[in-house]
């Protein structure tokens, strides 16, 4: 087994983490990396599996002992990912954990119970055994090392001497070769994840019913009161019942036989390491169209969403349907039961790297509506329309949101999309986005409209650079000041709106530091004054170059 210098490498944790995230990437086709610019979110990789199930990845760089620090970092990772909802979510570190620290990873799961498995030095050793290219420079200092790869490259080089054209014309022999040992079934190779050769068969023609069929008989096992067998075997007659996934190995099988062609070489009985049964998911084409509604207990509708359906699974007693919504930043696994007309559906919410704000709010309001009490509806469209409702027994509100947060949130994204929509200036929603920035979208909106917006502004402080001014100030208690700007700007991350020239108005009841204002313009010919706004009159701002009407005793 290869043993990586986790140690040397962990001086520089990004270096760690980047090695375990590239492994990450070849283990599971699905993944996908996360940009950390800004915080990664609690997790460094994310996937969806083919049944629609959100995994995440959390890669540290720890060495040694698990700390009372690090453990408060791995916590405050899992806060982060709970918005996502994820199904399961793994730690992978190069540290092999002791009993304390197993009993302190598996007590995380009372307050997230997505989190799954500790992938430690062990697990990450095996597996960088199988991907030794990836830790060559972790190991260059060895001579051994070095001379082992120019040995192997050179065996290479003998057995594919016409290199790339020499390799095309001897894979393209044997899929011809493969095509001739059956004439019912097609033969395909590749490699898995784990570089193992996986075998596909499929067959030839349309006619199934000229087909020799194979056929499995599987003997299984499964432990009562043991909650892994239990949740296995649940996981298995789902997979049987509905057409899912499942991953059977060790005491659970107790022998397979296959009955197939006998050209084909695989009939027999025996006892596999493992078995996975995974049912075949059919592309529904054209999509089967949707609309996700929530209703108030009195039937009215509050919020909703088109779907659509994009695949599904079949199995004795019913089937899987997997879809989104329109934007994408929803996924929906919809699992409906022929037996007892019942149904059930998994939602899940994924925010986008970069979207324009407006297709932000159709899902920000549903989840804000989708409360404990309500009903929650799926009307299928169609020759023959169908409608499927029940009562929603728990919010769809991210976890460390506020009940009312996700209102706020789609309050603000509709407030820039309506303000790009007035100003036609459109660009995606910026990373750093907040509720306050809405509110600043909001009376933006307000100004445009032609609407006068108050200030809140208590003190006001301006430059004087003329004598005048400051005998201005001196002869009156209260009066009202009028400020002209070339232009007002607001800011959303990159991105500046010009909203054009503005006027501020004001009323002032008392000058703060005339005395001192004074003497600082006698010194340098220039003053800083500070005065308070009168309560009775309000700061405001409007847009435009025209000064408030003066009036005259």
């Amino acid at each position: 087994m290869v043993s990586v210098p986790w140690q040397e490498i962990a001086k520089t944790p990004t270096v760690s983490e980047a090695l375990v995230t590239m492994l990450v990437l070849r283990l599971r086709s699905r993944a996908q990396e996360v940009d950390g610019t800004g915080g990664d979110g609690g997790r460094d990789l994310y996937e969806y599996t083919e049944f629609g199930e959100l995994i995440h990845y959390e890669a540290k760089s720890f060495t040694g002992r698990m700390t009372s620090s690090r453990r408060e970092q791995v916590r405050r990772s899992l806060i982060s990912t709970t918005r996502y909802q994820p199904d399961h979510w793994d730690l992978l570190v190069p540290i092999s954990p002791n009993p304390a620290e197993m009993s302190w990873f598996e007590g995380l799961r009372d307050e997230f119970p997505f989190v799954r498995n500790w992938c430690g030095l062990n697990w990450l050793n095996q597996h960088f055994a199988q991907h030794d290219d990836l830790v060559r420079y972790a190991l260059q200092g060895s001579g051994d090392y070095i001379l082992d790869r120019i040995a192997e490259a050179r065996a290479e080089r003998d057995l594919i001497i016409g290199g790339i054209p020499d390799l095309a014309d001897r894979y393209r022999a044997l899929q011809v070769r493969a095509q001739e040992i059956s004439p019912n079934y097609a033969i395909s190779t590749s490699l898995d994840s784990s570089g193992e050769t996986a075998i596909h068969l499929s067959p030839k023609g349309n006619d199934s019913g000229n087909h020799s069929t194979i056929r499995f008989t599987g003997k299984f096992a499964f432990r009562k009161n043991e909650p892994d067998d239990e949740r296995r075997l649940r996981r298995f007659e789902d997979a049987l019942r509905y057409g899912g996934e499942v991953e059977l190995t060790g005491g659970n099988i107790q022998g397979v036989t296959i009955d197939a062609p006998s050209e084909l070489g695989i009939s027999g009985s025996f006892v596999p390491e493992a078995v996975r049964i995974e049912a075949n998911r059919e592309t529904l084409t054209p999509p089967l169209r949707a609309q996700l509604i929530v209703r108030a207990t009195s039937g009215i509708p509050t919020a909703s969403l088109p779907l659509q359906f994009t695949q599904r699974t079949t199995g004795t007693d019913g089937g899987t349907l997997f879809g989104d919504d329109l934007t994408g930043f929803m996924q929906v696994k919809m699992r409906y039961d022929n037996r007892n007309r019942s149904w059930r559906q998994t939602l899940s919410f994924t925010p986008p790297e970069e979207a324009l704000p407006q297709a932000l709010v159709p899902v920000l309001r549903l989840i804000s509506r989708a409360r404990a009490g309500q009903i929650m509806e799926v009307a299928f469209q169609g020759p023959a329309p169908t409608r499927l409702s029940a009562p929603i027994s728990q919010g769809m509100t991210p976890g460390g949101w506020d009940v009312d947060e996700a209102e706020g949130w789609a309050d603000a994204y509709e407030a820039l999309a309506t303000l790009q929509a007035m100003t036609g200036q459109f660009f995606p929603a910026p990373a750093d986005f907040t509720i306050r920035d809405g509110r600043d979208a909001w009376e933006a909106i307000s100004l445009l409209r032609g609407e006068k917006v108050n200030l809140a502004a208590s003190t006001v402080s301006i430059g004087v650079v003329r004598e005048e001014a400051i005998e201005l100030l001196t002869t009156s208690d209260t009066f009202a000041l009028a400020a002209a700007y070339e232009g007002m700007l607001l800011s959303f991350g990159e991105h500046q709106v010009d909203l054009g020239p503005c006027i501020e108005t004001l009323v002032v009841d008392k000058v703060l530091n005339l005395r001192d204002a004074k003497r600082e313009f006698a010194d340098s010919g220039r003053a800083t004054v500070r005065m308070r706004v009168a309560n009775s009159a309000p700061a405001q701002r409007y847009l435009g170059r025209q000064l408030p009407e003066t009036k005259s005793d």
